[in-house]
Parts: C-alpha cells; structure tokens; sequence
C-alpha cells in the first residue's frame, strides 16, 4: 500500500482509468504500439501503449556515466533501455515513439555520430519505428516515471 501512495499522480490517474483497475491490459495481436519515453537530469522512463491502454510501464535511475550524457543523450538512452526492456512486444511491428525533445527526433538524421551514438543507430536499426515530438503535456506517465522522487534522493550526493 505504501508503493502505491508513493506513485505519481498521473500514474495513478492511469491505473484508475483502465476497466479492471491494474492499469495494464494485455497485447492486441496486429495492432500497433506507441512507446513514450521521457528522461530528467536523474532518471528514464516509458511507457508501451496500445490502443491509448498502458501494456508497460518502465523506469529507472541513470548510472554514474549516464547523470553526465547531454539532454538528447538521455532522451536516446530512454528509448534504448525500453527497447531492450520490450524487445518481445516490439521486434516485427511498426511503431511510433513518442519523445518530448524535439531535438531527439533528428537522430535518425544526424550525420555525425560519436561511437556510443554509433552503436545505439545499430541497435535501433532492428526495429520499424519513427520518430515523433510531443510536447511534455501530453508525455505525462513518461515524464511521471522519469521523475519519481525515490530516483532522484538515490542521486542527492552527486553535484
């Protein structure tokens, strides 16, 4: 009980707003996914929707490396961890990504690529997705589970 008070309110308003109450519906075979993903200065996050239904929710605290990658850095990072994270529900279907840093859906785009960068374009090459912005209003579990308040006293030591 205590987890749940912890949550969010927007993940909250989440769970609450699905029929069964978990906040999680199962896959539609041949329908498409979206996956949102949000990162701030201390954590990433995501979440699988079909349908406008939540499938996954996803996040976690940025490694030591990771607190000092730039904006778009951390935003690509997101986006790689939930790939790995949901490679099962992704790898053969077409989907859209929805990122709240515009600066991000030119990555595809970007001719100069540092070698981590490199190494992320091959890995992302496995899916047929694209990229779309999305203003961080309408990103909001994303943003939510990037910001959870438990992640970022885990990185109060760091400057």
């Amino acid at each position: 009980m205590a987890m749940v008070q912890q949550l969010p309110t927007s993940v909250r308003r989440v769970e609450k707003g699905h029929p069964r109450g978990t906040g999680v519906c199962p896959t539609r075979p041949h329908h498409s996914f979206e996956v949102h993903t949000d990162a701030s200065d201390f954590a990433i996050g995501g979440v699988l929707m079909q349908e406008g239904h939540p499938i996954a929710f996803e996040s976690r605290k940025l490694s030591d490396t990771e607190w000092r990658y730039t904006v778009q850095e951390k935003e690509m990072a997101a986006i790689v961890h939930c790939f790995r994270v949901w490679r099962h529900y992704l790898l053969g279907a077409t989907f859209v990504i929805m990122i709240g840093n515009i600066a991000t859906s030119y990555f595809q785009k970007q001719r100069k690529l540092s070698p981590k960068q490199a190494r992320w374009q091959d890995f992302l090459a496995e899916f047929d997705y694209r990229l779309e912005y999305t203003p961080s209003k309408a990103n909001v579990v994303a943003g939510a589970l990037s910001r959870k308040a438990k992640l970022a006293t885990m990185n109060s030591s760091q400057p």
